[in-house]
Parts: C-alpha cells; sequence; structure tokens
C-alpha cells in the first residue's frame, strides 16, 4: 500500500481546502515553517496531519474535531488515495458522520459524499485489515499494531520501553516479535494451557482437602462395613414369615427396599448439600480475610509515605475476585442446596408414608413368629447403609484426584512440547534477528557513531504461575546514555527504522510499506536527524519501495539541511502560520 494523496474538503463551502500530494518512495517531511525567527511553528497542523491520516487508517476520531464548531460548520471531509495492488481507491473520513467510514474505488475522486460506499465502523476496519495485512495475519489487528506504526511522541516515546504508554506487557512484546518478523503467537498459546492447568490444580486442591482418610483406610472400612451389612441382611433373611399373609410380606419387603433406597439418597443429598454450604463459607472467609487488609494503605502511608500502585492495583484485583466469587460462585451454591432441599422434601414425604405403612404391615405380621426387634435391625442396617455410601463418595474422590493428577501430568508433557516447538520456531528465525542486529547496530553508528545493543530472546522459563511469562519473546534496545530524551527518543526511532528497513531489504514477513513519527525528532541533535533521515531515504529508493513520513519545525534542522530535503523533493507537506491561514493544514485556523 501506498500513501499517494491527502485532502481536505469543504461540504459547506464546496471546495477543496488543501491538498498534500506524498512521495510514494522515500522520506516525506511535514515541516512547519516560520516566516521570521520570532514566528513559532508549532500549532500549524502537523500533528493534525498525522491524526488525520491515522483516522483515515481506522482510528476512531477524536472529540477535539467532533465537537470543534468550525469543523463541524465548515463540514469537513478527508480524502487519502491510495495505490493498493496497482489500483487507486480512496478512503474517506466525514467529521460529521464520525462513526462511518467512506470507501471509493477508481482511479477519480469525487467530493460527493453519495458516490462513495458507506461503511459501519467495523465493515471500515475491517477494510483497513485487508489493506495493509492482505488478510495474511487472521490472528493479528491492525488496530493494534496501527499506533507502533503511527508513532506519537505523547505516548509512543517512553522511557525503558519499546512500547506504547499505558498498554500490556504482554500485548506490546507479542505486537513489537510481529513487527521484527518472529514468531509472536508462542506466550499466549502457552499460556492457555497453564491456565488449564491452574484450573486443574485447583480442583485437584479443593477435593484433596476435603478427603480424611488414605485410600488403604477407606478401602478396609468399606470391607467391614459390607460384612456387617451382609450379616443383617441374613438375620432379616432368616425370619420365618412366609406361611403369614403372603401378599402382605411382598408388599412389605418391597417397602422396605424402596425406603433402604431413599435413605440412601437422603445421605447423599445431605453430603452435597454439606460440601456446598462449607464452599459458600470457604469463599465469604477468604472475602473477610481479604477485607481485614483494609488498613494496607495506612499501612504503607506510615511506613514509607505512600500506597504503591502495583500493590494497590493487586488488592483491588483481589478483593474484586473475591467478591466476585462471593456473589456468583456464592449464588450458583444458593440454587443448587435449594434444590436439594426441595427434592430432600419430596423424598422425606415418601419416606414417611413408607414408615407408616411399614409399621401398620408389621402390626400385622407381628401376630406371627416375626423378631420383635425387626424395626431395630432395619434402623441398624439402614444406618451402615449410610456409613458405607459415605465412605464410596470418599473412595470416589480418591479417584478424581488420581484423575485430576494424570490429566495434570499430561497437560504439562503438552506444554513443555509445544515450548520446544516454539523455541525451535524462534531459532529457525535466527539468520533473520542478525540481520536485525546488524541493522540497528548500523542504524547506531550512522546517528552517533557508536555501536547500540539489539538483542531478542526467548523466555523458556516454565512456571504454574498466573503470570508466566513462558514464550514470550524480550526484545531490548539500548545505546549508551539512553536516559538522555534525545538519545532515548533516537533509540525508538532506529528500532522501528530496523524492523521496518530489514523487512523491506529482505522481502521477508510482513513487509509493512509505511511507518510514521510524530514529534519523535524534536528531542535529538539536529545533525543526528538530518544523517538519519537521508540514510533512510537512500536506502528506501533503493529498495524501490516504502514510505517513512516524520514532522520537524524548521528549528529542529540546520538551515543546510532544510535546503537540502527541500531541493530532493522530500519536504511533501509546508504548513506554516499566515493571515489568511490557509498553509495550515485544514486551511483554517480550528479556533478563534
Amino acid at each position: 500500500m501506498i500513501l499517494k494523496k491527502l485532502c481536505v474538503y469543504s461540504f459547506t463551502d464546496e471546495e477543496l481546502l488543501n491538498e498534500y500530494t506524498f512521495n510514494e518512495n522515500g522520506v516525506n517531511i511535514i515541516l512547519g515553517e516560520k516566516k521570521d525567527d520570532a514566528d513559532e511553528a508549532n500549532g500549524v497542523g502537523k500533528t493534525t496531519a498525522i491524526e488525520c491520516i491515522s483516522f483515515l487508517l481506522g482510528e476512531a476520531i477524536n472529540e477535539f474535531y467532533t465537537k470543534n464548531e468550525i469543523i463541524i460548520s465548515k463540514k469537513i471531509f478527508i480524502t487519502l488515495s491510495i495505490d493498493y495492488k496497482g489500483e487507486i481507491v480512496h478512503l474517506g473520513r466525514y467529521f460529521g458522520n464520525p462513526e462511518k467510514g467512506y470507501f471509493l474505488p477508481g482511479g477519480n475522486i469525487s467530493f460527493k459524499l453519495e458516490e462513495w460506499e458507506e461503511l459501519e465502523d467495523v465493515e471500515y476496519k475491517g477494510k483497513i485489515q485487508e489493506i495493509m495485512f492482505k488478510n495474511e495475519y487472521n490472528d493479528m489487528k491492525f488496530t493494534s499494531v496501527r499506533e507502533y506504526i503511527i508513532r506519537d511522541e505523547q505516548n509512543g516515546f517512553i522511557k525503558n520501553s519499546l512500547g506504547i504508554v499505558n498498554r500490556g506487557v504482554a500485548q506490546i512484546n507479542k505486537i513489537l516479535a510481529f513487527l521484527c518478523n518472529v514468531p509472536y503467537n508462542a506466550e499466549s498459546e502457552i499460556k492457555k494451557l497453564t491456565k488449564e492447568i491452574n484450573k486443574l490444580l485447583a480442583d485437584k486442591d479443593a477435593i484433596t482437602g476435603s478427603i480424611g482418610k488414605t485410600l488403604a483406610q477407606l478401602n478396609s472400612l468399606k470391607n467391614k462395613i459390607s460384612s456387617q451389612i451382609t450379616k443383617i441382611e441374613k438375620d432379616i433373611n432368616a425370619i420365618n414369615i412366609a406361611k403369614q399373609y403372603n401378599v402382605k410380606i411382598k408388599e412389605y419387603n418391597n417397602q422396605k427396599i424402596e425406603l433402604n433406597n431413599i435413605q440412601q439418597r437422603l445421605f447423599k443429598l445431605q453430603h452435597i448439600k454439606t460440601q456446598y454450604q462449607n464452599n459458600i463459607e470457604n469463599l465469604k472467609k477468604k472475602s473477610q480475610d481479604i477485607k481485614e487488609l483494609d488498613d494496607l494503605e495506612e499501612f504503607y502511608n506510615q511506613l514509607i509515605g505512600w500506597f504503591p500502585k502495583d500493590i494497590k492495583e493487586n488488592y483491588d484485583q483481589i478483593t474484586h475476585f473475591y467478591d466476585f466469587m462471593v456473589e456468583n460462585r456464592g449464588s450458583f451454591y444458593h440454587s443448587k442446596i435449594i434444590g436439594i432441599e426441595n427434592e430432600v422434601e419430596k423424598l422425606q414425604a415418601e419416606k414417611n408414608k413408607l414408615e407408616k405403612a411399614l409399621k401398620t404391615d408389621y402390626k400385622i405380621l407381628n401376630q406371627t413368629n416375626l423378631i420383635e426387634d425387626i424395626n431395630a435391625i432395619i434402623g441398624d442396617r439402614e444406618e451402615l447403609n449410610t456409613q458405607l455410601a459415605e465412605v464410596n463418595i470418599q473412595i470416589g474422590n480418591h479417584e478424581k484426584v488420581n484423575t485430576l493428577k494424570r490429566d495434570i501430568a499430561t497437560l504439562k508433557g503438552q506444554r513443555l512440547t509445544l515450548t520446544q516447538q516454539k523455541m525451535d520456531e524462534f531459532n529457525s528465525h535466527e539468520s533473520y534477528i542478525e540481520k536485525l542486529e546488524s541493522k540497528f547496530h548500523e542504524l547506531s553508528q550512522i546517528a552517533y557513531d557508536i555501536l547500540g545493543s539489539f538483542n531478542i530472546e526467548f523466555e523458556t522459563d516454565i512456571s504454574d504461575k498466573k503470570d508466566s511469562t513462558t514464550g514470550r519473546i524480550k526484545i531490548k534496545c539500548t545505546l549508551p546514555d539512553d536516559r538522555s530524551h534525545g538519545i532515548n527518543y533516537m533509540k525508538i526511532n532506529l528500532f522501528d527504522l530496523t524492523w521496518f528497513l530489514t523487512s523491506l531489504e529482505n522481502a521477508y514477513g510482513h513487509q509493512l510499506e509505511l511507518l510514521i513519527h510524530d514529534g519523535s525528532y524534536s528531542k535529538p541533535n539536529p545533525t543526528v536527524k538530518a544523517k538519519i533521515l537521508k540514510y533512510v531515504n537512500t536506502s528506501l529508493v533503493e529498495i524501490g519501495k516504502g514510505q517513512y513520513f516524520v514532522t520537524l519545525n524548521k528549528d529542529e534542522l540546520l538551515a543546510i539541511d532544510i535546503d537540502e530535503f527541500k531541493k530532493q523533493g522530500l519536504v511533501t507537506v509546508l504548513l506554516e502560520r499566515t493571515h489568511d491561514n490557509k498553509k495550515r493544514f485544514f486551511g483554517f485556523k480550528l479556533y478563534e
């Protein structure tokens, strides 16, 4: 994709207010000019130009523009003409309808909005995704990468990081790895397995905590109870009632069986209900334990005078987590308990009915030679069956733990295999990584006549911790004395130019053809900037593709270098303050 022309049109005035044609290959300087040394080059629209390009490439339009009365009154429509697969197409955004994007195929541009295809925000971003990535990177969104390709001084140039401010570390490393054309999904794929492992470990620990005896002890107890039940069954079967009321005898036995089954069911339900109640109490206790740390902030304030942000965030996250668990899992367990209580009520009613019937039948059968304590024997059997059911549940829990252990071992094996595969995949890019290192060294020598450091490493430390970084691609660049703002800014410039030029020179990987730096040359030394810009322009021209946009003020370069860049046609957007304001980016002043 090549940026060809950026236009500013007013539907109100029915006028093309400004248009800017870009170099299709090489450096494009957006320069803030001055009429004289006392004039101001800031505020003429350099950053606005970059933001408009970003809007046209899918970024949400900032409220500063959508609520600007002058922009709204003039009904400003911006367009970007691009070369996509050898054909000219046009992208458009209308500040009066910021939720939409506009697309116009064909070489000729039109400023009649009805001739453009109106796209919803998601559709428009999908179109930009297709244009930028050619549908080759379905697992990487251009919306995430855009702020690295279009870096601005405020968010993209921070100390001790190559990333963007307020972005997660894992996401930053993933995108930096993508830009450097090395495997970038290893950490997220490995983390999925680690998450599954942690879930099974938690389940195993919960079940293990409810088991009171070893498996051998439980099996021994099971055999003992079973023997006692067998003896009682023999005693019951030995009672001579064959000659007495045959119909009642059959009914009596069936009712005993049914009563026994109900009793076992009641016990199991009560056991499950107790477990749910214990789970609720454990959640409440852990939540209460966390809340008892409310004086943690006061402790740190007294100790060191301030409350560390990372500890506060961890404390807030833990508190929120357990509050969430009490509310959601607690509700789940309560609903289960209610269901159990309803079922118990029904079973108890059936039990009472059976016991009443058995009592009546017993009075009839007791007129024969039934043993007097038949009910006592049945009661003993029921008690033993209850104990046996509890033992079987505990044995089942042992079996669940063993199953969980096998599943955990399997997942850990899969994680180890996946880590090795991802590391092998990373190592297969060794020669390309050496080219990246070489390019950074070359750029740092051109800029400062020193050898900078560029390192890419694959994190191999395997851990079950939730914040494990196994598989993370760690990229680090350093320049001597990069604590200096100017050198730190240039370090990030050089990193971006390293992945940008290396990909294009070697026709490797994503081969992104666009890189934009807004404000990043404000701090470095003027001579350093000029040397880098000359080198980049020469390199891109030799490669035959690639566009590098930078914003500069006139006083940020030496006059001799500005003159040379103008002669070479590298200054493609020249903005300055004039009485009629037409040389500002929009062609008018944004404020009175």
